[in-house]
């Protein structure tokens, strides 16, 4: 039976929000924010074009001769942005997917616009194409800063228990401990693990890294849900066969709960495998072949322009940051370590040096550990921001790495993983990266490898140059907030 554990997590579901809240903390709300937007990109471009005239304009277009086209832009986004999932609460997390979903729909709704008036208006006015090209720049600026204003907000409510959503997991192992840490470290988010359902665990222990206790057993699903009321259930228990989800599944049947799966590495391989049919030969497509050629050459010249820049543009604070270590702590500037890449070559990692002279010698191989008493001062402040990484962006240049990509780890890891972690040398089909898919997902430092290993074949079976970019912008947001680096 539950443990009774937490009334004041189950008034997370029981005390009502006001109207109002209740109304504005709903994706249905951005309605609202977008129609605002589009009409205040509509006056921006106008300003910008016919008040300030940049360039110069051989007639200014009254404002009113735009009215039309306001008001039918208006429902075309509004269907452009459902399109495109963007009220869907999936899609109001990440800002760098944000701002290229929002300006893709965008884009599509003044193309929209401008196509009906033109057949639907009669003697429809000759509409300024530099003020639709500024239309679509500041409708998309405004939606998007409407949006992070309400994600920022929702965030903050979150933080102090409004508005969160109740969440139960089944399991207390590894991944069930990193969901309610990950909710934890991210309140914004708006979840809060209440309990976890266990058969291996006593009801009221509670999970090591965890601070929500143990509320039953999984016979008990039934009681537990009429006690405790969650609105989502996540499933993270990879013992549980499928007919035991199965008919866990059915339990919950007219519950007012949802319910997510943390998948396992085998759940991640086939979460998009693909039905190919070879002439009434249906087979199913786990993972697609290597990278072709042109792929190649793609994300190589992607890799090429992008570390050249940065070492040029960053090539001032190199120095400083090079002068910085060697006067702080005797010892080189540069540290290297053997690391294995694609197809199992070995290279040297450059890295500027972070921890005092010799730490190894002295202390042992391990993994960096948060307040890691080998870091100089200076090194604390380099690892926090990933400063000590920059020289990597030489072995970029000149081909050992890739900006984006897998982890590149020790070879004695790699032996070590390799025969436990299945499917774990198929990260080495890519170039290692600087930076990967689950750098940017929360995992780094001291977490299983098992789950970094997820994302890295997930990156390594969907990769496109927009990924790559992705990734790129997402790290570069990191460099400034991220806890998990040290």
């Amino acid at each position: 039976m539950p443990g009774g554990a937490g009334a004041s997590e189950n008034a997370l579901r029981r005390d009502p929000l006001p109207p109002l809240v209740r109304l504005a903390l709903s994706p249905g709300f951005l309605l609202f924010v977008d129609t605002l937007a589009i009409v205040g990109g509509f006056l921006v471009a106008y300003v910008v074009r016919f008040v300030w005239q940049l360039p110069a304009a051989e007639e200014v277009q009254a404002l009113r001769s735009y009215a039309s086209l306001v008001a039918l832009c208006i429902p075309l986004a509004w269907a452009a942005f459902a399109a495109y999932g963007l009220y869907h609460p999936r899609q109001l997390v990440n800002a760098v997917d944000q701002v290229f979903l929002i300006g893709t729909a965008m884009l599509v709704a003044v193309v929209a616009a401008v196509a009906i008036a033109s057949f639907a208006i009669r003697g429809w006015p000759d509409y300024s194409r530099l003020l639709l090209g500024y239309v679509w720049v500041a409708c998309t600026g405004l939606a998007f800063a409407g949006r992070f204003a309400w994600v920022r907000w929702r965030g903050n409510l979150a933080s102090r228990g409004t508005g969160v959503r109740a969440t139960l997991v089944v399991g207390a192992g590894v991944a069930a401990v990193r969901i309610a840490r990950h909710f934890e470290r991210l309140p914004h988010l708006g979840y809060r693990v209440v309990g976890f359902v266990d058969a291996t665990l006593p009801v009221g222990g509670v999970p090591v890294g965890a601070t929500a206790p143990v509320v039953g057993r999984l016979e008990a699903i039934d009681a537990i849900l009429g006690e405790l009321q969650p609105q989502e259930l996540i499933l993270a228990d990879p013992t549980l066969s499928n007919l035991e989800l199965l008919d866990l599944v059915n339990r919950c049947e007219g519950q007012p709960v949802g319910i997510r799966v943390y998948p396992d590495l085998f759940q991640a391989l086939v979460n998009d495998a693909s039905l190919v049919n070879l002439q009434g030969l249906p087979l199913v497509s786990l993972r697609a072949s290597e990278l072709e050629g042109w792929q190649r050459t793609v994300k190589r010249a992607f890799d090429i322009a992008f570390s050249a820049t940065v070492l040029v543009v960053s090539a001032p604070l190199v120095l400083l940051v090079a002068l910085a270590v060697r006067l702080e702590s005797p010892g080189p500037v540069f540290f290297t370590q053997e690391r294995l890449g694609q197809d199992g070559k070995r290279f040297h990692a450059i890295k500027f040096r972070s921890m005092v002279q010799d730490a190894e010698r002295q202390s042992g191989q391990f993994w960096t550990v948060p307040n890691d008493s080998r870091r100089t001062r200076i090194g604390a402040w380099l690892r926090r921001h990933s400063v000590d990484e920059w020289p990597q962006f030489i072995n970029v240049l000149v081909g050992d790495m890739s900006v984006v990509g897998p982890r590149p780890e020790r070879p004695m890891f790699v032996a070590q993983f390799s025969e436990s972690v299945p499917d774990y040398l198929r990260r080495l089909r890519e170039r290692a990266g600087l930076t990967g898919w689950a750098q940017v997902n929360g995992l780094r430092g001291d977490v299983p490898i098992e789950e970094r290993t997820k994302y890295d074949l997930y990156y390594v079976d969907n990769w496109s140059l927009w990924l790559d970019i992705k990734i790129v912008l997402r790290t570069a947001v990191l460099l400034v907030r991220d806890s998990s680096a040290y």
